[in-house]
């Protein structure tokens, strides 16, 4: 189950900073004892360690106060209880039931009580090293070979093992010591064929402390070929390490010797229950599973006759004790809850300063440091939970017996563990629960982790994406990939809500949108692209402005005839710097900021001779800029709920994006794809970077005339993380950049299979876009007109409204309706706060306030103040029920509503006195300050 650092300290840290100060004389003595003594009998080893520093593994101080080894790079321990308790007890176990390994013929049992005489002894994993003082005081062993991979868990002993103890006893007993450190257990054929040449042995003992992906390997190996000298002192395997999901093991699980007795565990009443509730609530899980043929895992009874999940090849039992683990995770959850902050964490850009919403969100900052630092318990009632890891599902049922969750998303990427779960939890008992109860559950089953961001953000939508904001994270076991996708999950979750629609977005779009379709922009048909179309043959060229743009600017000459060439966002300036007219230009951004942007190319015919590609809500002065202006609608927004409506009623079908979001790049792949094109080329679409001092085109406005940077790219962006490179196997990305790219590959992998995309930039590998590199380009001559093809498509496949209609549209939203609603929602808002019970109603009744607005035509409300309403709904939820010093929630909680009412009453104001105003950001601010994403 899942070892958490972070549950085994003081939440005070003063005690744990008294504890460790504690500890640290011990440890100092103890190091400088033992490096005394290697130098006497091991010096290769004081060598080694002299000036040592730690990578990955050092010490942990814990509450229990003993010590354990933690891995800092994931949070995780190394024991699940006193190392120095279970090096004795796996020890005593050791000798009752050793593995042995023949060299000749093997005997009918290659499990027995180890010998009062060993001749030798693999040890695979060192740990601690506590367990070899007991072992050499209790077996006569002549030869114990240690294979310990890392050299930062020999460190860890040498603070805490009494090596100078260890060594001086194998001396006395003419126990020989080989320390294999940095060496995972993959040359022990050769080891084992030098040991030999020297020693006449005919079996040894296995001693595995840990799992390793290799050392098991190495294991399995001597296991499966005990007996076979041949295969054993072969030198020229070459072991590879257990690397797919369903071979991932916890290091210290519930048989680290790999000598545990198991056997078959079935409860077919329970299993048949549990197959028809799945067929009642979720049939696609039932047909999936009575499918399923467990592939590694088999559901087993342990020793002492409780259920556990068993890995055969690796002899791994998951759980230490099924009903104790599951026990223990939900206590410590339950008193310290993980609950991810990405609504806390997020604080305003600077560059949108102005704005309304984010003026007030300022204002709740203070408010929000001040009152969501520690959550001391897990409250009764959670609004959502996403739990990655069911196993067999226990800790699930515990879970729900002590808390109601209304949304509960259960993650399982192994489906032998889901199927095993069957047998030992009622799930149908908690399906009747939760539906009784009125919440839902919803099962997010197999698959590597990857993909759970597009599924969680589908099944956020459905009860709204800002129940984000109120969601608690627990992870029952750790899984390598799972664990990647959960880090992805949190970071992919903060793009989400930083790009959130709120009240300045939602006028502005529709105030934007009025503007273009009354200066005559076109929108795209619905459907156009399904039909066929000479123009569609055309080869596109996406351009973004990565730093590999650099490299194509040869190819974009070469080509620039036969091909559409679109530019994103800021690679325009580059295009224009290196003599290329791209024919249509992209923009995204609403804010004019854009326009900004684009009059750096100071050259208005150059511009006047390229369209402009949007959405609808993109900025009217940006579109004045250019010869023409093609939109398409944006899902979700609400300018596309209010315009869509009102063109479907008068006739008008038209498309909409899905994918239109967080760059630039992903609303022009989307919108090709939509148009039909059949060859799209991306080239600087690199959604990264080699080098963090070279992450744009250095021809683009993110540089100086001298390539020096315009500000300093890594302190406004970070550094980096790494991401499967295109060309190179790896390169760096933001996590703005890695969920566009998978909104890319989630558009390229929805379109059927009807365009070929080629991936011609040198960044991130993106799923579905052949690499190719620009050299290999090969492109057929053209033989029509591009030009005409261009205006053909222009002229069938976009719509121009007549100017009465976008002014028909407007004049729909009833302003003194609005104004009623307000002073409504302001007196809903009014009354005296003094319970939790009472504010979480308050919650749910200006929910349904809001909702009902909704359904009365021509009420602006919810489109203007939806996305604001649910992000201070969320802030308030989260704040009252985060328990605080001498209950101190309520008073945060009336903070908020106070700044919410003021927000609500300033909205209206600003909105009655210029609805149809325009946004009139600019980016003339420090550089140092400047932030802009959407352009790869």
């Amino acid at each position: 189950m899942y070892k958490s650092a972070g549950y085994r300290v003081f939440t005070d840290s003063a005690e744990q900073q008294q504890l460790e100060s504690r500890f640290a004389p011990i440890l100092h003595q103890q190091l400088q004892h033992n490096l005394q003594a290697f130098r006497q009998y091991i010096p290769a080893i004081a060598d080694l360690l002299r000036g040592y520093q730690s990578q990955r593994y050092s010490l942990l101080c814990e509450k229990a106060g003993y010590l354990n080894i933690v891995d800092f790079s994931v949070g995780q321990v190394l024991y699940p209880d006193d190392p120095f308790v279970a090096a004795k007890r796996e020890v005593h176990a050791f000798l009752q039931r050793a593995p042995l390994i023949y060299l000749s013929e093997p005997v009918s049992e290659p499990y027995q009580p180890l010998s009062d005489k060993t001749e030798v002894v693999v040890m695979l994993g060192l740990g601690f090293g506590y367990q070899l003082l007991p072992l050499l005081h209790r077996a006569n062993i002549k030869h114990l070979i240690i294979y310990e991979p890392d050299t930062d868990i020999l460190a860890c002993s040498v603070q805490t093992a009494d090596w100078a103890a260890i060594l001086r006893l194998a001396q006395s007993k003419g126990t020989a010591l080989y320390l294999q450190v940095g060496q995972d257990g993959s040359g022990l054929p050769s080891d084992l064929a030098e040991l030999q040449a020297a020693v006449n042995f005919e079996q040894f003992a296995l001693y595995r402390h840990y799992s390793h992906p290799v050392m098991d390997k190495v294991k399995h190996h001597l296991q499966q070929y005990s007996g076979n000298s041949a295969m054993l002192l072969n030198s020229k395997l070459h072991f590879h390490a257990y690397s797919d999901l369903y071979d991932e093991v916890d290091a210290r699980h519930g048989d680290p010797l790999g000598i545990a007795q198991v056997s078959a565990y079935q409860d077919q009443t329970l299993y048949q229950k549990n197959l028809a509730a799945l067929q009642k609530y979720y049939p696609q899980v039932h047909s999936a599973i009575t499918q399923h043929k467990s592939r590694h895992w088999q559901l087993v009874k342990d020793s002492d006759g409780k259920a556990n999940l068993y890995h055969g090849e690796r002899q791994v039992l998951f759980y230490q004790d099924y009903q104790k683990d599951s026990e223990q995770l939900i206590s410590d959850f339950s008193l310290h809850p993980f609950q991810d902050d990405v609504m806390i964490g997020s604080k305003p850009g600077y560059k949108l300063r102005s704005y309304l919403h984010n003026q007030k969100v300022r204002q709740l900052m203070p408010i929000l440091e001040r009152s969501v630092k520690k959550r001391s318990q897990l409250p009764n009632e959670l609004d959502s939970l996403i739990l990655f890891g069911i196993a067999l599902g226990e800790h699930v049922k515990l879970l729900l017996q002590q808390h109601q969750v209304k949304h509960l998303y259960l993650c399982e990427p192994n489906l032998d563990f889901f199927s095993a779960s069957l047998h030992t939890t009622d799930w149908a008992a908690l399906f009747d629960q939760i539906a009784e109860q009125g919440g839902r559950l919803y099962l997010n089953l197999g698959g590597d982790g990857s993909e759970y961001f597009l599924d969680l953000m589908r099944q956020f939508y459905q009860v709204g994406a800002f129940s984000i904001a109120n969601t608690h994270l627990l992870t029952s076991y750790y899984n390598h990939p799972m664990n990647k996708a959960i880090s992805e999950l949190r970071d992919n979750l903060r793009v989400v809500l930083a790009i959130g629609e709120y009240f300045d977005h939602a006028r502005f779009g529709i105030a934007h949108t009025y503007g273009n379709f009354t200066d005559g922009a076109g929108v795209l048909r619905q459907g156009f692209g399904l039909q066929r179309h000479a123009f569609q043959q055309l080869p596109v060229f996406i351009v973004g402005n990565g730093p590999s743009l650099d490299q194509c600017f040869d190819y974009l000459h070469q080509y620039k005839d036969q091909v559409v060439i679109i530019s994103c966002g800021t690679a325009l300036k580059a295009l224009h710097q290196h003599g290329i007219k791209p024919d249509f230009h992209a923009e995204l951004e609403q804010n004019r900021a854009t326009y900004e942007w684009v009059s750096q190319v100071e050259d208005p015919e150059y511009l006047k001779q390229i369209t402009l590609v949007s959405v609808n809500g993109v900025h009217p002065d940006t579109m004045t800029l250019f010869k023409d202006t093609l939109l398409c609608f944006k899902d979700g927004e609400a300018s596309t709920q209010l315009f869509q409506a009102a063109l479907k009623a008068n006739n008008i079908q038209t498309e909409s994006l899905s994918f239109a979001y967080p760059t630039v790049t992903n609303m022009v792949m989307n919108m090709v794809l939509r148009l039909g094109f059949e060859n799209i080329y991306l080239f600087g679409v690199d959604l990264g970077f080699v080098d963090i001092n070279y992450h744009h085109s250095r021809s683009s406005a993110y540089y100086k005339q001298d390539g020096s940077q315009i500000y300093d790219y890594q302190k406004a962006h970070g550094g980096g993380l790494p991401a499967k490179g295109n060309f190179l196997d790896w390169v760096f990305t933001k996590p703005e950049f890695d969920v566009s790219r998978k909104l890319l590959e989630q558009s390229i992998a929805q379109s059927g299979r009807r365009s070929e995309v080629y991936n011609c930039s040198n960044g991130v590998k993106i799923a579905g876009a052949v690499p190719l590199i620009p050299d290999n380009i090969l492109l057929p001559p053209v033989t029509e007109d591009k030009q005409q093809l261009l205006l053909q498509m222009v002229a069938s496949g976009y719509q121009r409204l007549h100017n009465e209609l976008p002014q028909q549209i407007v004049k729909q939203l009833d302003l003194t309706m609005l104004k009623t609603t307000v002073g409504a929602w302001l007196d809903l808002l009014s009354e005296d706060v003094v319970t939790e019970q009472q504010a979480i109603k308050l919650i749910d009744k200006q929910w349904a306030f809001l909702l009902k607005t909704k359904l009365e035509a021509g009420n602006p409300a919810f489109i203007l103040l939806n996305g604001s309403a649910n992000y201070f709904s969320a802030i308030m939820l989260k704040l009252v029920t985060t328990e605080q010093d001498n209950n101190g929630q309520l008073d945060s909680f009336n903070d908020v509503l106070r700044v919410w009412k003021e927000y609500l009453i300033e909205a209206l104001n600003s909105y009655l006195e210029e609805p149809l105003k325009c946004d009139e950001v600019s980016f003339a601010v420090p550089y140092t300050k400047l932030i802009r994403s959407n352009t790869r």
